[in-house]
């Protein structure tokens, strides 16, 4: 028998792909009332919380507030005033993040409020219009789109935008052995060190998306306390953007924190399956056996009836083997659960020319659509 016969056997990808195929996803979404979705959406959370290593974060040292919160520096731009604040989200940890206030905004004239979170190779100065390298530079004239921070800010809204786990000033130093063998190297603003943190993370039975959804609701409970950002009653009117890895992080934070009103999630919304086994995105995309719990579809599901707007390039190499294909059959599986709740006109897929890349058709979604009530 020849050899390249046995050439496909030497890959674990068909064991992989036999593997994922025969297990049927614990949460798969299959509810069939709103009272149904409520269940399913409650029991998902906790199921996700531990798998995640989620619930353990909230555990771990003596609880960190918010009200420590510190103003290192601020910034006046055209249009709207910039701060730059730290807070501390776990024991030793802290995250930086800017605050975008529009001019025409004030305690006294509230504004809506959004969180964006940045992508890989980007950060929080890149999102908000920041050039304060030649790498960031470069970023902002290269892909002006993506200071979707700065956008949202010049449309009248209060931003804030942090420097994510392994983003920005958060980048973890070089591994000692990186170092031993790249001498010299040392990592850039718009590198990432997604894996660092993830392999670091597994080993203690947590995960890079726990450390990030905990830092995100940290933010959350600074922005929902800013007298600048407009209230419904008691709760802030805010809402959460972000692109590529910064949408996944949008994605989470909103399935689990009902007081996001609003979530925009561009070029991220595709399925595990063409994920793990196709487009093997960075780790910080999954954790052990979350795949057993559900797909993306399903955690987006967790949104519902809350706005939400999908945005996915046609050309976007991540979209998998099926290109768009596999995102418009995500979203046909979140658009279930927001038929359930009659709030189809909530969740909205644009599917522009193009590439992986912000494209910024979510303004108007977000305009008309993050208001009080849901």
């Amino acid at each position: 028998m020849k050899n390249q016969e046995y050439d496909r056997q030497y890959s674990y990808k068909t064991f992989f792909q036999n593997l994922y195929k025969t297990h049927r996803q614990q949460f798969a979404f299959d509810a069939q009332d709103i009272q149904g979705v409520k269940i399913w959406q409650k029991a998902f959370r906790e199921a996700l919380a531990e798998k995640l290593g989620l619930d353990r974060l909230t555990t771990i040292g003596a609880p960190c507030s918010v009200s420590d919160t510190v103003l290192l520096e601020e910034q006046q731009e055209e249009g709207y005033l910039r701060r730059k604040y730290v807070l501390q989200t776990l024991p030793e940890v802290y995250m930086p993040f800017y605050m975008l206030i529009p001019d025409r905004v004030s305690a006294e004239r509230p504004g809506k409020g959004i969180i964006a979170v940045p992508a890989h190779g980007a950060n929080k100065n890149t999102v908000c219009g920041v050039g304060e390298t030649q790498e960031e530079r470069e970023k902002i004239q290269s892909a002006p789109l993506e200071c979707y921070g700065r956008e949202f800010a010049r449309r009248g809204y209060v931003v804030f935008c942090p420097d994510p786990p392994g983003y920005g000033e958060r980048v973890e130093p070089l591994p000692m052995e990186d170092a031993r063998f790249i001498q010299g190297k040392r990592r850039g603003s718009l590198e990432c060190s997604c894996k660092d943190l993830a392999q670091t993370a597994e080993a203690f039975g947590l995960s890079l998306t726990a450390l990030e959804i905990h830092d995100l609701t940290k933010l959350l409970d600074f922005a929902c306390g800013c007298a600048e950002v407009a209230r419904d009653g008691e709760k802030a009117v805010i809402g959460c953007a972000g692109f590529s890895g910064g949408g996944q992080y949008a994605m989470w934070l909103a399935a689990f924190d009902e007081r996001i009103r609003l979530a925009v999630v561009s070029g991220y919304v595709h399925g595990y399956y063409d994920s793990m086994l196709e487009c093997h995105l960075c780790p910080c995309n999954y954790a052990p056996e979350l795949w057993k719990l559900g797909d993306i579809s399903d955690i987006c599901s967790l949104i519902a009836p809350r706005p939400l707007y999908v945005e996915n390039g046609t050309e976007d190499i991540e979209n998998g083997p099926d290109g768009i294909e596999g995102p418009r059959g995500q979203v046909r599986k979140i658009r279930r659960a927001y038929e359930i709740f009659g709030a189809a006109d909530k969740l909205y897929h644009d599917t522009p020319k193009g590439g992986h890349q912000w494209y910024g058709g979510c303004y108007d979604f977000a305009e008309q659509n993050l208001q009080g009530s849901i």
